[in-house]
């Protein structure tokens, strides 16, 4: 008879997987407290938006987005994704997207961040970086000229509830007259 034991093997490393996927022990990352996650994806996406020169005008989602962690069997790890948009009220023209891009990754390596390596030149509409705590961050121009900046913080202690991440920013920002990213700057959209 034949030893069983590469069977036994692939049995026993799936029942430790199955086993380290279910245990809801996972850990907080570098900015576990939700208030210290909200603060940091706001200095994100503000500094971000401060350093672009000429200045550009942000118009942010006012609330959080987060998906809650959960074990492969639907257990809550009490751990979150939390992340928050914003776009720029200006249309950037073809001709400034890298202008705009470098301004943006000069300014997230100046803050420690490590840029991700540039993609093809076809794709040269987006640059992220993650940052020494853990937090990641990207900015993408689309093909008409509408920029989208994203700031994510992983592993934030889930409070639940029915507004585990309140709304940091009050009162909420008003609309602007100009829909999103069709604002005809002087020095961006020309």
């Amino acid at each position: 008879m034949r030893p069983r034991t590469p069977f036994v093997v692939l049995v026993a490393a799936l029942l430790a997987a199955l086993a380290a996927g279910c245990s809801g022990s996972e850990a907080p990352g570098p900015l576990g407290d939700p208030t210290a996650a909200q603060r940091r994806i706001d200095s994100l996406i503000d500094g971000m938006t401060k350093a672009i020169t000429p200045a550009v005008t942000p118009r942010e989602d006012w609330w959080y987005d987060y998906d809650e962690k959960r074990t492969a069997f639907g257990k809550e790890t009490g751990y979150a994704d939390v992340w928050r948009k914003s776009y720029l009220e200006q249309r950037i023209a073809e001709g400034k997207k890298r202008v705009l891009l470098d301004q943006v990754e000069k300014h997230w390596k100046d803050q420690g961040c490590t840029v991700n390596p540039e993609k093809p030149a076809a794709l040269q509409v987006y640059v992220s970086a993650v940052c020494a705590d853990q937090a990641w961050v990207m900015l993408e121009i689309s093909d008409d000229g509408q920029a989208f900046v994203e700031a994510r913080v992983n592993g934030t202690k889930y409070l639940g509830g029915p507004s585990p991440f309140p709304n940091a920013h009050s009162p909420q920002p008003t609309a602007s007259v100009t829909p999103v990213g069709q604002w005809d700057d002087p020095y961006w959209s020309h």
